[in-house]
């Protein structure tokens, strides 16, 4: 098991209109990252102000024997609040994400969304050697319709529970990867 260094992709698609043609949900600065997963330091970003946001962490991993993580923790978490700009006559109407990643043993991911305070849906997993796991969120409406931004709010964890195990978002190659993709819809 080595050390790598993990990433997290955000891509937004908005549902564009003919009189809309230039309306477009994009993910804007600041963005908070808090956890033991992505302290300062152990995560850069980029793509601010567009439609894809890359986040890379180097210590977003988990195992046990504990030693054999780059985090050194069985688990670890991190939480982000991404501002999500809403052109006026629009809302957020979906989102769909795809966690990519390794895990071998007894492991655990945990992903719980918000939307402008509300609370969301969860997801609790158990995956194994490469692994996706796809999260179809938000069916519903979850801003108004008169623009602005609203935060994303994400709570995110991996655990390593039984010996020998080991979870991690990877990103060695490029293709593992977290993406998220929201759609907008005009207001009625």
């Amino acid at each position: 098991m080595k050390k790598t260094v993990q990433a997290v992709v955000f891509s937004a698609a908005a549902a564009l209109f003919a009189s809309q043609a230039g309306a477009q949900v994009t993910f804007n600065a600041p963005m908070q990252f808090a956890g033991t997963g992505c302290k300062p330091g152990e995560y850069s970003f980029s793509g601010d102000g567009t439609d894809t946001l890359t986040v890379l962490f180097s210590a977003y991993d988990a195992s046990n024997p504990q030693d054999n993580a780059a985090s050194g923790m069985r688990r670890t978490a991190c939480s982000f609040v991404v501002p999500v700009k809403v052109p006026a006559g629009f809302q957020v109407s979906t989102m769909t994400s795809d966690w990519r990643g390794y895990a071998e043993g007894r492991t655990e991911l945990f992903r719980e969304y918000f939307f402008a305070g509300q609370r969301g849906p969860q997801a609790r997993t158990n995956p194994k050697g490469n692994y996706t796991e796809r999260d179809n969120l938000m069916n519903a409406t979850w801003s108004g319709c008169k623009g602005g931004t609203i935060p994303l709010r994400i709570n995110s964890s991996v655990r390593a529970i039984s010996k020998p195990s080991y979870i991690a978002v990877d990103t060695v190659d490029l293709k593992n990867k977290v993406v998220f993709h929201l759609q907008s819809r005009r207001c009625r």
